[in-house]
C-alpha cells in the first residue's frame, strides 16, 4: 500500500514540475521584447532626365529609309519633329513605361544598328482598303532619347520610337471633323510633366 502512495506522489510531482515549466516559459516569452527584422537593403535606381539625341535620330532615319529602298517600297516623307512622338518617348525614357503613341518602339545601346523592330516597321506597307493600291502611310518620324540610370552606370542607353502617318490632309480631317482621335490631342494626358513641350 505504501509503495502505491509513493508512486502516486511521484507522478503528481512530475506533473507539477511540468506545469511549472510551461508557466515559466510563457512568462519569459511574453516579457521578452519583440524582435524587429533587419531592414532589407534595396538598391536605389537614380533616374536622370533623358535628353533628345538628334544625330541618333538621323542615324535611325537612314536605316529606316535604306530598309525600305532595299525592299523596293515607296519612300515616306520624314517629319523632322513630331511633338507627340517626342514627348511620348521622353515620358517612356523617364518612367520606364512602354510608349502609347509610336508605331514601333525599342531600346538599344547602339542606335546605328538595325533591330528587328526597326526592320519590321520599315518593311511594312499597309494599303488603304477603300483605295486599292494606295499606301496608308505617306510620312514617318523618329524620336531618340538618351538616358542613364544607376543600373547602366555611365553607359548611354537609347529609347527609340518610330511613327508612321497618313497624309497631312487626312490628319487634318481626322483632327477637325472626327471625335476622340487619340493622336489629335488626347495623347497629352499621358505625357510626364517634365516632358511636355519637348
Amino acid at each position: 500500500m505504501g509503495q502505491v502512495i509513493i508512486a502516486d506522489m511521484t507522478l503528481h510531482s512530475r506533473i507539477s514540475f511540468a506545469g511549472l515549466a510551461v508557466i515559466v516559459t510563457a512568462v519569459l516569452v511574453s516579457a521578452a521584447p519583440p524582435q524587429v527584422p533587419a531592414p532589407t537593403q534595396h538598391r536605389k535606381t537614380v533616374q536622370v532626365m533623358p535628353e533628345p539625341d538628334k544625330s541618333k535620330e538621323d542615324d535611325v532615319a537612314k536605316l529606316f529609309e535604306a530598309i525600305r529602298a532595299e525592299a523596293k517600297l515607296p519612300r515616306l516623307r520624314r517629319i523632322k519633329h513630331r511633338a507627340q512622338l517626342e514627348q511620348d518617348i521622353c515620358t517612356s525614357a523617364l518612367t520606364g513605361v512602354r510608349p502609347k503613341i509610336s508605331s514601333a518602339f525599342y531600346t538599344t545601346a547602339n542606335p546605328q544598328s538595325a533591330t528587328l523592330e526597326l526592320r519590321t516597321i520599315a518593311s511594312s506597307n499597309p494599303v488603304d482598303q477603300y483605295h486599292p493600291g494606295r499606301p496608308v502611310n505617306e510620312r514617318y518620324s523618329v524620336a531618340v532619347w538618351k538616358t542613364r540610370t544607376s543600373q547602366t552606370e555611365n553607359a548611354d542607353y537609347y529609347w527609340v520610337g518610330i511613327g508612321t502617318y497618313g497624309s497631312a490632309v487626312g490628319e487634318f480631317v481626322d483632327c477637325h471633323f472626327t471625335d476622340d482621335v487619340h493622336y489629335c490631342g488626347k495623347w497629352k494626358e499621358s505625357i510626364a510633366r517634365s516632358c511636355r513641350g519637348k
